[in-house]
């Protein structure tokens, strides 16, 4: 056989080795497992309610980049709870995440990738409460006043854990202690007091940069998260009744799903309830008592935070 002859087959063999294991190759779902190390939650733990639950996760996409990925907790009754739900288009997660311990008694966590291809590749863990768990106290603010942008009588910005208001100089020089600040814009035509926190400017959104410029030169800027489900029909809203009657953090661990955790909560109008968790991760819950329409105007709200 000619040099040509063998030279050609061989080429042409080495094209159909490439082409099968590029379509084998195709068809592999991405990788996921978890991190190791004595911080993690671990499998079969027991964390008493309301206590930090710490997952760290690591993923590969196989033959196509990772474009979902879901944490799903199973109750003992079947009721399946999505905890987050993200989309990304990367080859490579790898993420930490906080969430807190419920007052279920047993959970499966479910974390889930999906590639290009929508091949998944999920892992799990089981969690239980401490059956010894007692709900933890709470720090009660039952009237605090804050200023819109425009407002020059009332401090902006709030620490909820003590129930401090700070001005825009108190606040420059505290600011590892602001978890909460407030502003009045119109959003679709509709006027909308809006609780936001330092952190927005760090989550593509400039409002709050806008109408408070010094915070880009604050370090910290914490970051609130503002349960969003009430508001848009995806729960039933707390009650003022619900919110007086919380006498512990039982009230404050179930009302917030971190699934709806926004960077902040437009039209907080009176008489809402908002659920939210701190960057320091305290679950607290905002009564609004008035929230005015201008931007001169205040919001005066109730605060119960967990100590």
């Amino acid at each position: 056989m000619k040099a040509e002859s063998i030279f050609g087959l061989f080429f042409i063999l080495i094209f159909f080795i490439i082409g099968c294991k590029k379509k084998s190759d195709d068809n592999l779902p991405p990788a996921i497992n978890f991190k190791v190390g004595n911080e993690y939650t671990h499998n079969n733990d027991t964390v008493a309610v309301g206590h930090r639950l710490y997952f760290g996760i690591q993923a590969r996409g196989t033959s196509e980049n990772i474009t979902n990925f879901t944490i799903k907790k199973t109750l003992e009754n079947g009721t399946v709870v999505t905890m987050m739900d993200t989309g990304l288009n990367s080859l490579i997660l790898d993420v930490n995440k906080v969430f807190y311990q419920n007052v279920e008694n047993r959970a499966v966590w479910t974390f889930t990738v999906m590639d290009r291809n929508r091949m998944m590749a999920q892992i799990s863990m089981v969690v239980y409460k401490d059956p010894n768990s007692a709900y933890g106290g709470i720090y009660y603010y039952p009237s605090i006043t804050l200023g819109y942008q425009n407002n020059t009588l009332y401090g902006h910005f709030l620490n909820p854990s003590t129930g401090t208001v700070y001005t825009a100089d108190s606040a420059t020089t505290h600011c590892n202690m602001i978890d909460v600040l407030t502003y009045f814009i119109l959003s679709d035509n509709l006027p909308s007091p809006v609780l936001s926190s330092p952190g927005e400017m760090d989550n593509s959104s400039t409002e709050a940069q806008t109408y408070y410029p010094y915070i880009a030169n604050w370090q910290p800027r914490n970051y609130t998260l503002w349960d969003i489900s009430f508001d848009n029909g995806n729960n039933a809203p707390l009650t003022a009744a619900d919110f007086n009657a919380a006498q512990n953090d039982s009230l404050l661990i179930v009302a917030y799903h971190p699934i709806w955790g926004k960077k902040k909560f437009k039209w907080a109008t009176v008489g809402k309830i908002i659920p939210f968790i701190t960057g320091g991760g305290k679950l607290g819950l905002i009564h609004v008592l008035r929230a005015d329409s201008v931007d001169t105007g205040i919001m005066q709200i109730a605060v119960k935070i967990q100590q």
